[in-house]
């Protein structure tokens, strides 16, 4: 179990250069680089900077944005915890905030060689051991698109369910998985892509499970199968599941059978699709 207090969050915390800032219950973490100088400047008015940026998502929840500060362009997200159960914020009295655990995280994918953006900061606050609210602020990848997007740009086409698949073997054999997978969970940036949104993943000790295997395969196939279904370029001909399921199996070098039960039995009940299913086994 990941604590507040793990060996891997104590060395992201000790980096050489990090700086670290205590503002009330706000405690902050800047790496060094720079962008230091800016980030450190900006961490009175955290919460009305992101609101004010070029937000990217917004939800009672959290906010999003792309933000330019003193010519430095960051991404920066905002958890309000206080929107969430208690039983839920709870659990983060001993586990770290979705901030410093993206740190975490980020860190572990660098150190395997796969792409994710460069976290520059992270901070929480807390209440009395409760966290409230939970910020990172990462690199702007420039040109770069989330691919759901970058699909939509190429009609019936199994390129980047190749790659997304090649790419989620990669991250398993890490010790890794995602936890939230989906195309819009991908990014696409030329030649380039990697993971973002990773505070909902889980590392493990002992090589990945293999049911957290078949459950992130079959979100970014049902994930994959929504977006075409939706894609008014999207031909009948093209549009068979079982197909997807073999492409997509064969990319990440797996039998589809450890997956595509699954798939019918609970993903697709949770889509309303416009295309016929071709090789639906119900």
């Amino acid at each position: 179990m990941y604590t507040r207090w793990s060996p891997e969050l104590k060395s992201w915390l000790n980096r050489p250069g990090t700086q670290a800032l205590q503002l009330g219950d706000f405690d902050y973490h800047v790496t060094a680089g720079a962008h230091q100088k800016v980030l450190l400047s900006i961490a009175p008015d955290i919460d009305s900077i992101i609101e004010n940026g070029n937000v990217q998502k917004r939800s009672k929840k959290s906010t999003a944005a792309l933000c330019t500060v003193d010519g430095v362009e960051f991404f920066a997200k905002h958890v309000r915890f206080t929107e969430k159960k208690f039983l839920f914020r709870l659990r983060y009295f001993v586990s770290p905030s979705r901030s410093y655990w993206t740190a975490v995280v980020a860190d572990h994918l660098e150190r395997a060689g796969l792409h994710t953006p460069k976290v520059l900061a992270a901070g929480d606050r807390r209440q009395m051991g409760l966290v409230s609210d939970s910020y990172i602020i990462t690199e702007a990848l420039k040109g770069a698109q989330t691919a759901d997007n970058a699909l939509k740009t190429q009609p019936n086409s199994l390129d980047l369910l190749v790659r997304s698949g090649q790419l989620l073997r990669r991250l398993h054999d890490s010790g890794m998985a995602h936890g939230d997978i989906k195309l819009p969970n991908f990014y696409v940036q030329g030649d380039d892509m990697g993971f973002w949104d990773l505070d909902s993943a889980v590392l493990f000790a002992h090589g990945t499970p293999l049911k957290w295997k078949t459950r992130d395969l079959g979100r970014l196939l049902s994930s994959f199968i929504y977006i075409v279904d939706n894609m008014a370029e999207t031909d009948d001909s093209f549009f068979n599941i079982e197909h997807f399921g073999e492409v997509l199996a064969n990319a990440y070098e797996i039998d589809s059978s450890c997956f595509m039960n699954d798939l019918y039995s609970y993903w697709l009940k949770k889509l309303t699709l416009k295309h016929p299913i071709k090789g639906s086994k119900q």
